[in-house]
C-alpha cells in the first residue's frame, strides 16, 4: 500500500522487494529505512564500478574519477539520510536524499560537457546513474508520506 502512494508503483515493488527485509517491515518508516538502504548500496557500488573504470586508457579516466567521489558524497548523503530517518527528522531525510539525487545526476552533467566522443557518457553508467535516481525518487516518495502523516 505504501508503493501505491509513490511515483512508480512497479518500480516501488521492485525495488523494495529486492531486499528481504520489506517483506516484514510493518510501517512507512521502515519501508522509508529500507528503500535509503537498497539507494546507499546502490550509490556505493556505482562508486566503486566508476573508480574500476580508471583503470582504462581513455580520455574518461579522470571523469570516472570524478564521478566515483560523486556517487561516494551520494552515498554520504543517503547515510546521513538514514540517520535523519532514526531520528524521524523527515525534512532533513529529505533534504539528504535529494542531495544524493543530484550528486547521481552530476556524473552526466560532467560528461556532456565534454564534446570529445572518447568523452561520451557510456551507456552503462548513464543507466546506473538513472537507476539510482530513480531509486531515490521512490525513497522521497515513501519518506514524504512521514512528512505528510498527522
Amino acid at each position: 500500500s505504501t508503493c501505491s502512494l509513490t511515483s512508480n508503483y512497479p518500480f516501488c515493488v521492485a525495488a523494495l522487494q529486492s531486499d528481504p527485509r520489506s517483506l516484514r517491515a510493518n510501517d512507512v518508516k521502515s519501508l522509508s529505512a529500507i528503500a535509503v538502504g537498497i539507494s546507499f548500496a546502490k550509490a556505493r557500488s556505482t562508486s566503486t564500478y566508476a573508480s574500476g573504470m580508471t583503470k582504462n586508457v581513455t580520455a574518461a579516466v579522470a571523469l570516472f574519477g570524478t564521478c566515483a567521489e560523486k556517487y561516494r558524497n551520494a552515498g554520504e548523503a543517503l547515510r546521513w539520510a538514514l540517520g535523519s530517518l532514526a531520528q524521524e527528522n523527515y525534512d532533513y531525510a529529505c533534504m539528504h536524499v535529494r542531495a544524493a539525487q543530484d550528486y547521481a545526476c552530476a556524473c552526466g552533467t560532467l560528461f556532456s560537457r565534454r564534446r570529445s566522443p572518447a568523452s561520451a557518457y557510456p551507456p552503462a553508467t548513464a543507466k546506473r546513474a538513472d537507476y539510482l535516481q530513480r531509486l531515490c525518487g521512490t525513497a522521497l516518495d515513501i519518506i514524504s508520506q512521514l512528512v505528510d502523516a498527522p
